[in-house]
């Protein structure tokens, strides 16, 4: 009896497991599509003195400016890639690996450059505004 029991509820908890893991998008070209295109910076979240975050103003001469590839590639303001890319983007909760449909310009810039790798960016995407959240750590506004 008690065999039966177990075995019961052995299956009910394995059909009662859920995926907790992100899955990534079946058709990722539709959904990058929704962030493709050219997005300028135009505030950088800080810390003020009483621990709070607060949105900080980029002056127009410093704004940076991405552009997004439908493959979900990123790309600088001349359309040279950028360095120290992610291999992923979480798009509203949405995983998405990024794969280069078409060559990648080589960027002569980058070898310059030290990077601190972080595999993925989560952008919060609302309407115009597109808020790139990094591992490292900061937080950046940028509209189109």
């Amino acid at each position: 009896m008690k065999r039966l029991l177990y075995i019961s509820l052995i299956l009910t908890v394995l059909f009662a497991c859920k995926n907790d893991s992100m899955d990534t998008l079946d058709n990722p070209a539709a959904f990058a599509s929704t962030i493709s295109g050219t997005w300028k910076l135009v505030a950088v979240e800080r810390s003020s003195i009483d621990n709070k975050n607060v949105w900080e103003p980029v002056p127009a001469a410093q704004a940076d400016t991405l552009i997004f590839r439908g493959d979900g590639l990123i790309l600088y303001g001349d359309g040279s890639p950028r360095c120290c890319a992610p291999k992923s983007l979480v798009i509203n909760g949405n995983l998405m690996d990024i794969k280069p449909q078409t060559a990648i310009p080589a960027n002569p810039l980058c070898a310059r450059v030290n990077c601190v790798y972080c595999p993925s960016w989560d952008l919060s995407l609302t309407g115009n505004q597109l808020i790139i959240s990094s591992c490292l750590g900061f937080r950046e506004k940028y509209v189109r």
